[in-house]
């Protein structure tokens, strides 16, 4: 497709697709003519996650060229990417992102992990969880292991079934999605998925709440004594 479809199909202007090309965060098409290139499906997906990136997880320019980049080095896995867009969808600094553990970590990271059998290893939603940890306790909110782990434990089996609903594309009979369509879809779900579960646990607080005061009211349906 010619550069006024590409526009068309992805809702991305062609003075935002140009600035992508020349920013380094969309591959160039296939040189046609001196002027003019042919784009594929594969740009689409870029334009998407680039959209996504800058305006549902607010990333800036740069740190989208570095998620890009990463996604076209065909010598970094796709785990790399993932972390990135992990970060980004954290509001982490990527230019932060090192390799290997913080010293100065909350022991109950590393005991959760332990507990959940999860991996000993260095990534960004670990950073994210240690640095949240260290803020609420400034803040004196109390998160003992036990609460943490009933926590975890249930959003551990929500994302290993989002990882197979990402792998498996859109079905058996579909071609298996690009790197940037993974991409996509983890932030997307991520971010949109985090609110989600927010909205439900404040759902859940007013049903409860509601269901409490119902019990507490007496046969007549008035309210108990205060003293009762």
């Amino acid at each position: 497709m010619l550069l006024q479809e590409l526009s068309r199909r992805s809702g991305v202007s062609t003075a935002s697709i140009k600035f992508y090309r020349r920013e380094g965060l969309l591959p160039p098409g296939e040189r046609i003519t001196a002027t003019r290139s042919d784009y594929g499906p594969h740009h689409l997906d870029r334009l998407q996650l680039i959209q996504v990136m800058r305006e549902l997880a607010h990333a800036s320019v740069a740190s989208v060229r570095v998620l890009c980049a990463a996604l076209d080095d065909p010598e970094r896995p796709l785990v790399a990417a993932l972390e990135i867009a992990q970060a980004l969808a954290l509001g982490l600094d990527v230019d932060l992102l090192e390799p290997g553990i913080p010293e100065d970590e909350d022991p109950r990271v590393r005991d959760l992990l332990a507990e959940l059998g999860w991996p000993d290893a260095s990534s960004a939603p670990r950073l994210a969880l240690g640095a949240m940890l260290r803020e609420m306790e400034a803040q004196q909110i109390p998160l003992p292991p036990a609460a943490l782990l009933r926590y975890a434990r249930p959003m551990g089996r929500i994302a290993a079934e989002d990882l197979r609903d990402i792998r498996a594309g859109g079905g058996e009979d579909a071609p298996p999605p690009s790197a940037d369509a993974i991409v996509l879809r983890a932030v997307v779900g991520s971010i949109s998925y985090s609110r989600l579960l927010v909205v439900l646990r404040a759902l859940g607080h007013a049903s409860h709440s509601i269901i409490d005061a119902d019990l507490s009211r007496t046969p007549d349906g008035s309210a108990p004594p205060r003293d009762a």
